[in-house]
């Protein structure tokens, strides 16, 4: 079966979207046991050093197995490789993990078993995305500047559960490379006007993008992050959101998306666990036992993942062709 994918977007930096996205990859595989593949595709990189850490990363880009050189390759325009998505796709990423590489390859074919991988981003992406549209005409209009993941990255996805998704605050070719191979996406928010403020812009070109490119994407919802139930102006921006949302998808072409009812609340341990070299027990270690809220901080992790699990049951989930593509030399 297919893996479903999602990804992360908001306009507004600093809204725990790659947080929500980490977090969803830990409950998944590792509460779940669910096979993960976690795409970084903002230049900030905050997703790959929070799943494989500064040194690891550092390597990785070294070697040129970052996204930002595969973009680099196909800019360069003479054919050849340095990327190879098998090559980069860090297997057994996550410091939950307790599976060495080397074990998971004398396991028996099929077996199963909770895992995050990462396919980690780079800084290299703040030059690349300004030269994007360039990749058209390099590559004898073999393969568009949006086209570039679905070509080289998507054939790989067999074997997953899920493929998550962290795209840069912005709706440009790298983010657009997201959407293209995406069923759904998530929009992380905290309930105040800074960060709500770009939702109808991305409803709107999102709308554009889907019908120049004949996608099947829709919102999967909106999530609220760094909730502070004693702040007024949370508590009053999270009143107004139904009807924010009801305009600002008014016209797309898609019903107007959920709020999710799992609010994740601001607290100091979502914060640390975004830090590889701490090296926690088990989940509740990493994502806090401390009661907030009226529950332990945990929790809210298990919950998000179960109600993203209830909502793609109620969605039809298509094969995409690009699924079946075998992958590009």
């Amino acid at each position: 079966m297919a893996p479903v994918v999602l990804s992360f977007i908001n306009l507004k930096g600093g809204v725990a979207k790659t947080t929500a996205t980490v977090q969803l990859a830990d409950t998944l595989a590792f509460m779940k046991q669910k096979r993960v593949l976690v795409i970084d595709l903002d230049p900030q990189t905050n997703a790959t050093l929070a799943l494989i850490g500064e040194e690891r990363w550092e390597r990785a880009d070294e070697a040129g197995q970052t996204l930002a050189q595969l973009f680099l390759d196909l800019l360069r325009g003479d054919g050849t490789f340095t990327f190879d998505a098998t090559r980069a796709i860090v297997r057994g990423a996550s410091n939950l993990n307790r599976v060495p590489p080397e074990v998971m390859d004398q396991l028996p074919e099929g077996a199963r078993y909770g895992r995050v991988d990462l396919l980690p981003s780079s800084i290299r992406l703040i030059d690349v995305q300004d030269r994007m549209q360039d990749i058209a005409g390099r590559t004898y209009y073999s393969t568009g500047p949006m086209e570039v993941v679905k070509k080289f990255v998507a054939p790989h996805f067999a074997g997953y559960d899920y493929v998550l998704i962290d795209c840069p605050p912005n709706l440009g070719f790298v983010t657009q490379n997201g959407l293209e191979i995406s069923d759904h996406y998530l929009i992380p928010t905290i309930p105040d006007r800074l960060s709500t403020y770009g939702i109808p812009q991305i409803a709107g070109r999102i709308a554009e993008i889907r019908r120049a490119r004949n996608l099947r994407l829709s919102s999967l919802g909106v999530l609220i992050t760094k909730y502070q139930s004693q702040s007024s102006q949370h508590r009053q921006g999270l009143q107004r959101l139904p009807e924010d949302l009801q305009r600002a998808f008014a016209g797309t072409g898609e019903r107007t998306p959920p709020i999710l009812t799992t609010v994740l609340p601001q607290t100091n341990a979502s914060a640390e666990a975004m830090t590889f070299e701490r090296t926690p027990a088990n989940y509740r270690e990493k994502y806090g036992g401390g009661v907030v809220a009226g529950q332990s901080a945990y929790k809210y992790g298990l919950d998000l993942a179960d109600e993203i699990e209830e909502l793609l049951a109620s969605r039809p989930h298509p094969a995409l062709p690009y699924r079946d593509w075998p992958p590009q030399d």
